[in-house]
């Protein structure tokens, strides 16, 4: 394995995994896709998959853990990870207590079509499933400005909210982390209004 390689997928777990150390696919993919922007949900699926193969994610019920004994690395701001590396993951080996290199069990692939049939994912085109979506960057921004909150603790509260409420978009979580905050909401809703 090459040290960048397992450099970026550590950083990628670091990320995904920070608050909670299982998340469920859908979360994951939701995380990587939507609120991130990373990438497509097709493209997150099969990230997940290639990472599932490899070893470095364990899935029990459709639940996903980190493999054991990986070391998770904090990204630098601003870190986006290189599509490259992590959709073609090295195989991840851990070293037990006599120094000898352990293979992790891969998960077969009547598993991996099991997820699959369990979370389809279909998108019909590049724009987001809700035109408000495209307003997230924006909106994080001006949170961020206005507030004079840094951008990741905005996402964290909007994140936290996401989690108490239930199934609420990320741009509604904004605009309560906005309302919240004693925003001028006119401006926030002026933003998500303009995609």
């Amino acid at each position: 394995m090459s040290d960048r390689s397992i450099d970026e997928i550590s950083r990628l777990l670091f990320v995904s995994f920070s608050e909670f150390d299982e998340v469920e696919i859908s979360d994951l993919i939701r995380l990587w896709s939507l609120e991130l922007q990373w990438m497509e949900p097709n493209d997150s699926q099969m990230v997940i998959n290639k990472l599932l193969d490899s070893g470095w994610l364990v899935c029990d019920n459709r639940i996903l853990t980190p493999a054991r004994g990986i070391k998770k690395t904090l990204p630098e701001l601003g870190w986006r990870p290189i599509f490259r590396i992590i959709s073609n993951p090295p195989n991840y080996t851990t070293v037990v207590d006599n120094g000898l290199p352990i293979q992790q069990p891969k998960v077969s692939k009547a598993v991996v079509e099991v997820i699959q049939s369990q979370y389809p994912v279909k998108v019909a085109s590049n724009r987001p499933p809700d035109r408000s979506e495209g307003s997230i960057p924006q909106l994080i921004k001006l949170i961020s400005q206005m507030s004079k909150i840094d951008n990741r603790e905005v996402v964290r509260r909007a994140q936290r909210k996401r989690r108490s409420l239930g199934p609420v978009t990320l741009w509604m979580a904004l605009a309560l982390v906005a309302r919240e905050q004693g925003l001028d909401m006119v401006e926030i809703v002026s933003v998500i209004e303009a995609i």
